[in-house]
């Protein structure tokens, strides 16, 4: 258990300040399709998630590049494919990370790893240590607190943080944030900036349709939550979960009128594959939600630290980004989250009580709102390409 001398010295030791990677590193003129694709790129990345690196390998092939992508993650069913079996580092062995077994990994893979020109790396950021020594350009999309498996063991935190400084400041290493939560976490504890891009996952290749009577509930699974969600509706059909079988399709989903979003995190991949399949989405006030915060923390963002999701005795100083006891620090990541970013994610529809919820979903006009969504994501994805572009002309001209 850890004592409060020890959150202490993790908020002193762990605060400090780097150069990195700004917004304003995106801001140059985009360049053209054909300038830009003249080098083909080979990245490898190995990955406990399926979803982040989807969106990235989906955009760089869009560019011309290859991703080849091991997944340690239970959920490549998902894609139609298997688990990876990898040596040394795996689902079994990852969360004991250590400087022994990236020594062991780069013995085991250097041969087959040193053909690529560089690594992607996303869950987790840890991953990037893998990579030290074959002195190549380390892509990290940051999106979901970047130091688990670390949480909990305050010497390798700091290896990682090192690890992270360094590599920004010899250019080897190019951090982005798929959310503005995790871009102002990594700040908090590295000093680091990171250049924000909102994940487009346009792999679903699936559209809204809204042909299916009824809506679908997306709250944290193996909670209660969603009976006591009932017990306050009035017209509890309006949901239509029973319908969708566990393993449904994007297309299954997306053919019912909408999705309501009670959420567990600030930032999810779902919510990115359901706003650019324009989707309507309904979502909690920021008062609402920090309400409902206050009386179902097992179920409303109870993924926002890594210490209350591996049961341990959050920080209790005042301020630091993981102690969720602090009010305001609660409020400080809600105005952070995906879903109230207006310029990124516009036409996502607010409720302040579960009685205006129940009003939204039978009065709201569907169909306008997922015509201006898709009128929004042409623009957005424009936008999110050239950012991508950006990024990837600075990793070329760091691979020799």
């Amino acid at each position: 258990m850890f004592n409060r001398a020890y959150h202490f010295l993790l908020f002193i030791v762990l605060i400090a300040s780097s150069p990195g990677f700004s917004e304003e590193n995106a801001q140059n003129p985009p360049l053209e399709q054909q300038q830009f694709s003249k080098k083909r790129l080979r990245f490898f990345n190995l990955d406990l998630h399926i979803s982040v690196i989807a969106d990235v390998k989906n955009i760089f092939e869009t560019f011309g590049h290859e991703v080849v992508n091991w997944s340690l993650s239970g959920a490549t069913w998902v894609f139609g494919k298997q688990r990876d079996a990898v040596d040394i580092v795996n689902e079994k062995t990852w969360m004991d990370l250590n400087p022994e077994m990236c020594e062991r990994f780069y013995e085991r893979y250097k041969d087959f790893l040193n053909q690529f020109d560089g690594f992607i790396v996303t869950h987790n950021s840890s991953f990037s240590l893998l990579y030290e020594k074959f002195n190549k350009p380390i892509i990290i999309i940051n999106s979901t607190r970047y130091e688990n498996p670390f949480t909990r063991s305050l010497d390798r935190w700091i290896w990682l943080n090192d690890y992270l400084k360094k590599g920004v400041k010899k250019n080897k290493i190019f951090i982005i944030s798929n959310n503005k939560g995790d871009q102002r976490y990594l700040k908090f504890y590295t000093g680091l900036d990171s250049l924000h891009i909102p994940s487009l996952c346009l792999y679903t290749n699936a559209e809204y349709t809204g042909r299916q009577e009824g809506f679908i509930l997306h709250c944290l699974s193996g909670t209660n939550f969603h009976f006591s969600l009932f017990e306050k509706l009035y017209n509890r059909d309006l949901f239509q979960n029973h319908k969708l079988s566990f393993r449904y399709q994007w297309q299954n989903l997306y053919d019912y009128q909408g999705v309501v979003h009670f959420p567990y995190q600030v930032s999810t991949m779902s919510l990115f594959e359901q706003y650019s399949a324009n989707v309507p989405l309904f979502v909690p006030t920021k008062r609402f939600l920090y309400e409902l915060f206050s009386m179902y923390p097992y179920a409303i963002l109870s993924q926002l630290s890594f210490f209350v999701v591996n049961n341990a005795s959050p920080p209790a100083t005042g301020g630091d980004l993981n102690n969720i006891n602090d009010s305001r620090v609660i409020k400080a990541w809600i105005d952070s989250a995906d879903y109230y970013d207006s310029d990124n994610m516009p036409f996502i529809q607010y409720f302040g009580s579960f009685e205006e919820l129940e009003f939204l979903l039978q009065t709201a006009d569907l169909k306008e709102i997922s015509k201006k969504m898709k009128q929004h994501n042409l623009k957005r994805k424009e936008r999110i390409m050239e950012k991508w572009k950006e990024v990837l002309t600075k990793v070329m001209n760091e691979i020799h």
